[in-house]
């Protein structure tokens, strides 16, 4: 607004061409960081959901998405706010009526039918182009957390195709006997493989020290 009325007052050719250069370079750069910005939140590991007072969805990352399709499995709308994740936006949403100057972080944690944990961190969001108050939601799935956390470790530690299985099983906190059962093999040679990495993890642990120490 304030660009505008420089123009209308100085009412000259270059300066107004070079205003609306510099105004659409000002779009260009913001559009950009926008597209950026919804990239990475995108191949983001948790789920992001953005929620209204009124039960709306109004964005769903990619790893949210998938989250909803397992919590609406039994529903006809894949993306229907689910009961679990509606009760903790209305928690959120009256606190905001008894306490209107404080500002509140919940955690919860949700278990799925098929024993999945879902770590939920949910707190108030105002968003000038909505009306209505919103919810912004982080959502964790556990096991793919550890997943991903293991399969980079089994990559560090260069563990075998065997160990890396039986890696990823361990981080999931199955015992020695649920993954012989898993993969079906002994015990004992759960015990082998867990020995081997071990001293691979060691061995990294090493190489890794004595390059910081070089640098």
């Amino acid at each position: 607004m304030q660009t505008t009325k420089i123009n209308n007052l100085f009412n000259t050719s270059e300066i107004k061409k070079s205003k609306i250069q510099a105004t659409n370079y000002s779009f260009a750069k913001t559009t950009e960081q926008s597209a950026l910005l919804e990239e990475i939140v995108e191949d983001l590991i948790d789920g992001i959901l953005i929620v209204t007072d009124q039960r709306e969805l109004i964005y769903a990352n990619d790893s949210a998405r998938r989250v909803l399709c397992k919590l609406n499995q039994a529903r006809t709308r894949a993306n229907l706010v689910p009961r679990e994740i509606w009760n903790i936006c209305q928690f959120l949403i009256q606190s905001r009526s008894f306490f209107p100057n404080q500002r509140w972080l919940l955690e919860s944690r949700i278990f799925t039918e098929d024993s999945t944990v879902l770590n939920i961190r949910a707190q108030l969001l105002n968003i000038e182009a909505i009306e209505n108050p919103c919810v912004l939601l982080t959502v964790e799935d556990r096991y793919q957390t550890i997943k991903n956390i293991a399969v980079e470790e089994a990559q560090d530690y260069k563990l075998t195709r065997r160990e890396k299985e039986v890696w990823l099983l361990h981080r999931g906190h199955y015992t020695y006997k649920q993954i012989a059962s898993e993969l079906c093999i002994t015990p004992n040679t759960v015990k082998k493989h867990m020995k081997s990495i071990h001293a691979k993890q060691k061995d990294n642990f090493v190489s890794k020290h004595e390059a910081m120490i070089e640098e």
